[in-house]
């Protein structure tokens, strides 16, 4: 009971910061409170401000600007659009090898947009609450299409190196970094463990090979604000239409 109250104690004052982060999934347990717990609660206030502030400090410190508002949206949007190429681009750094597509799912951007101005830890927390690893996956041109016809029927999903139609709830006219896609033609695609193993509807993922990054997907996205900021720039507002409705 104890670590409850401390944990809730100090997410409540995380709540307080000017810039917030949520906590998600939170399973919490009533308990009956009498008078002698008033006693304690200077003990457990002192006793978690150490914590409290130090996770403060961590959570609030900045990563990265956003030149601009950086909205979710399908079936294709800026947030969108940066996520997928920041999975795309980090699968390739960290196995030292090209990747042609990046792939993320709609639902797994947990927050409606990145407002402009500072990004801090505590917002890609925000982004991405889940602990998903960034796999990579080779894939004929044949099962991407499958891919691509269910990221269709979903209404659109973050692609990066992809371009399509959606028909009749079908991917068409499919491109794959400028050139049509080839059934036949092998490609590597950075994607989540979660979706590699089959979730929200790619059921014909699972148990294909998959080589892991040993990387959280949360922690890509950081490595790559945090690469952006090095480089003296900012997030910028790229609303390409990846994926159009005929």
């Amino acid at each position: 009971m104890r670590a409850l109250l401390l944990f809730s104690m100090i997410s409540a004052g995380l709540v307080a910061c000017n810039r917030s982060f949520t906590i998600y999934d939170f399973e919490d347990t009533q308990q009956k409170f009498t008078d002698s717990y008033t006693g304690q609660d200077m003990g457990i206030e002192e006793e978690i401000l150490p914590y409290r502030t130090e996770l403060e400090a961590s959570m609030n410190k900045l990563i990265v600007l956003a030149h601009g508002d950086l909205p979710k949206a399908q079936p294709s949007s800026p947030l969108g659009n940066l996520l997928a190429d920041a999975t795309r681009e980090m699968a390739s750094t960290y196995i030292s090898e090209d990747i042609n597509i990046g792939i993320m799912n709609y639902g797994g951007i947990r927050v409606p947009s990145i407002s402009k101005g500072n990004v801090s830890i505590g917002n890609v927390y925000e982004v991405m609450p889940f602990d998903n690893y960034l796999v990579v996956m080779r894939l004929k041109g044949s099962k991407l299409k499958e891919v691509f016809d269910a990221i269709a029927g979903g209404g659109g999903w973050p692609v990066s190196g992809v371009s399509f139609t959606i028909k009749n709830g079908k991917a068409s006219q499919v491109m794959i970094n400028g050139a049509a896609l080839e059934l036949e033609k092998e490609y590597s695609v950075a994607i989540s463990d979660y979706l590699a193993n089959g979730g929200d509807h790619l059921n014909m993922l699972k148990g294909l090979e998959q080589t892991n990054t040993n990387v959280l997907l949360r922690d890509a996205f950081m490595d790559y604000f945090r690469r952006v900021h090095e480089y003296g720039d900012e997030l910028q507002v790229n609303d390409e239409i990846r994926i159009s409705n005929e």
